[in-house]
């Protein structure tokens, strides 16, 4: 019963696969190596305390993973009269120094010589000048907890005998390595529809009642690259295990007298005379889905929104439905 689920993991496993070019690997320098070419016309500045070998190592790092994304080694010949990627690596290097916490500002360069002039004239010395902050990779946490709730959409044949339905959920995301962007998930959910009107329920003389569907999952979460500091999107996958509540009632119109608070008169009402409640064995289930994160910037509470499509075994009647889920991370 865990072949569809296999397979449905089969693309998160590839993308797995891929995460190298999803997170930039440096080695480390020698200690007493000189900076790299480039990175000496920067001055930084390290907000965390980080130590005279440590910020070698980012410089380092951050060098060539400039150089990566930029296209531009300053140790090529004729690379300085190419501005324009120049720029380009520039950026980049601020970009990952600054995230990983350092503030990075131009070494000040000593102005060209001026003819002589009156002293009162002479102008002040230039001030250092600063570039603009570009935002840097996204941040995570190890371990968060989150908590959501949504709206979910029936699918397939499902959307014959159920209304569309609520859900609420309570979950936990781990991040065991942080230069990966790979995490484990586990999600429970409480899900609750309306059964429609030609719900096959009908052809034993119950009214239309509701079902409800609780269980868990366990999951795979791929955080896609990005460039901002506080929103990130992700893949999210994996298999879980379900049961099914059903629960109708058998309604009769009867007749009788009716009474207010002035008179009795004859008429008719309903009587409910059956309640039928059954509850599935668990079955095993699968999911793959999409995810958007914003977080904030003291490092509080993430806000997201995700949608997946669930499927529940077996497949001669199987259950389809997309939650599409609000929540918190904390």
């Amino acid at each position: 019963m865990l072949s569809e689920p296999c397979k449905a993991l089969r693309p998160l496993l590839l993308l797995a696969a891929s995460t190298p070019t999803l997170a930039q690997y440096v080695s480390t320098p020698p200690p007493g190596a000189a900076p790299p070419p480039g990175t000496g016309e920067v001055a930084i500045t390290p907000k965390n305390g980080q130590s005279q070998q440590q910020q070698w190592t980012d410089r380092y790092a951050c060098h060539d993973w400039a150089v990566t994304q930029s296209g531009f080694d300053p140790t090529r010949k004729g690379a300085e009269t190419d501005q324009s990627h120049r720029q380009q690596y520039r950026r980049a290097l601020t970009a990952c120094l600054e995230g990983r916490g350092y503030t990075v500002s131009d070494v000040a360069q000593p102005a060209p010589a001026a003819p002589p002039a009156p002293a009162a004239a002479a102008s002040p010395p230039p001030a250092a000048r600063q570039f603009v902050p570009v935002e840097s990779q996204a941040k995570r946490r190890a371990l968060s907890l989150q908590v959501d709730a949504g709206y979910v959409v029936t699918a397939g044949n499902t959307d014959q005998y159920l209304h569309n339905g609520g859900s609420v959920g309570l979950g936990l995301t781990w991040f065991p390595i942080a230069a990966l962007p790979i995490g484990l998930r586990v999600d429970g959910s409480y899900n609750w529809f309306d059964l429609r009107n030609n719900s096959p329920n009908g052809n034993y003389g119950f009214s239309p009642g509701h079902e409800n569907v609780y269980g868990g999952d366990v999951d795979l979460q791929l955080d896609l690259a990005h460039t901002s500091e506080r929103a990130k999107m992700y893949l999210v996958g994996g298999v879980g295990w379900y049961r099914e509540q059903l629960h109708v009632r058998q309604v009769a119109i009867e007749s009788g007298t009716i009474c207010d608070f002035y008179f009795c008169f004859p008429g008719t009402f309903p009587v409910v005379t059956g309640v039928e409640r059954t509850t599935s064995p668990w079955h095993s289930s699968w999911n793959a889905g999409l995810g958007w994160q914003m977080s904030s910037s003291d490092g509080g509470p993430s806000l997201f929104v995700e949608a997946r499509y669930v499927r529940i075994a077996p497949r001669n009647t199987k259950t389809e439905f997309i939650p599409i889920r609000v929540g918190v991370r904390f």
